[in-house]
């Protein structure tokens, strides 16, 4: 039986995300970050997770100097973060609870901060703080409209955004199953339905939602395209830790439709060791459409 573990399906989806990742959106960002000059650039990373992004913006090329926030809910994530950025650096050193990772033209302070992204951003400490706030695959879990809002609040006048793989609405496994139709109906309304803390939590269609909230809110959208993922089988089976990455998410379908009354239990178990089974036998190939923006944060936060 699969244990299944966040952090290892963090690590396991840098690939994907790899592939993902819209490049002409991520030059965009290159280049505005090159307006900055030579200082470092101070970055808070919203649901930072393992730390993947960072030493991915590193190898890339894209950040030089940089003073990096991780922020994440999950101190165990957190905790395997740093050990990724230890393992990943060519030198790392300790001051306090910052660690300085230099990796070829890369030097980063990192910060580790395990804390509820609403109630960080909300402190004094925090305003007008930050040059870029960077989102991966964690905007479409939050209440839209109010984390914008915040986001703004933390960056300083016309700082940078990089909101990228927001959940857009379709997912698609191949080969098709007649229960398709209906299985990914009621998971993405368990998305739209989703609460956390008392607020909602997310929407499967944040992708082009984000396309208007964006502009409503005094922010200039910059770039925008789609950041599909996409997965599929090999000569000799899937890249890296896909089939793994593949299994936490039929997993995670499993675990928000098990018991619904509007799905005969029997069949969706049966969709369910089908889609185990393909992928064991290296034969699933799966989709999620996603889409990627980058822009400009409003010069005064809207009241």
């Amino acid at each position: 039986m699969t244990e299944y573990s966040d952090q290892r399906y963090l690590h396991a989806k840098r690939t994907v995300d790899d592939r993902a990742l819209n490049r002409g959106v991520l030059d965009v960002l290159h280049a505005s970050l090159s307006e900055l000059g030579e200082r470092p650039v101070r970055i808070l990373e919203i649901g930072a997770g393992v730390g993947t992004m960072l030493s991915r913006l590193g190898d890339w090329g894209v950040l030089r100097r940089t003073d990096y926030v991780l922020l994440d809910r999950d101190a165990t994530s957190l905790a395997s973060a740093r050990a990724h950025l230890e393992g990943w650096a060519d030198s790392v050193t300790t001051a306090g609870e910052v660690l300085t990772v230099k990796k070829a033209a890369l030097e980063a302070r990192a910060s580790f901060v395990a804390e509820e992204a609403f109630a960080f951003m909300a402190a004094a400490s925090a305003s007008a703080r930050f040059d870029l706030v960077v989102a991966n695959a964690v905007l479409d879990l939050m209440e839209l409209e109010p984390v914008l809002r915040a986001i703004w609040g933390v960056l300083k006048p016309a700082g940078r955004f990089w909101f990228s793989i927001n959940f857009d609405g379709d997912t698609i496994f191949e080969p098709e199953s007649p229960l398709d139709e209906a299985v990914m109906r009621l998971y993405h309304r368990s998305m739209d339905e989703r609460m956390r803390d008392g607020r909602p939590a997310g929407h499967s269609k944040t992708g082009r939602r984000l396309l208007t909230a964006i502009g409503a809110t005094g922010a200039d959208l910059c770039a925008a395209g789609s950041s599909d993922w996409v997965v599929f089988p090999r000569a000799r089976g899937y890249a890296g830790d896909e089939a793994y990455f593949l299994r936490h998410i039929v997993h995670t379908i499993d675990e928000a439709l098990s018991g619904h009354r509007e799905l005969d239990a029997a069949q969706f178990a049966t969709w369910v060791a089908e889609r185990f089974g393909q992928i064991e036998r290296g034969e699933l190939c799966y989709i999620a459409h996603q889409l990627d923006v980058f822009g400009i944060a409003p010069k005064g936060v809207p009241g």
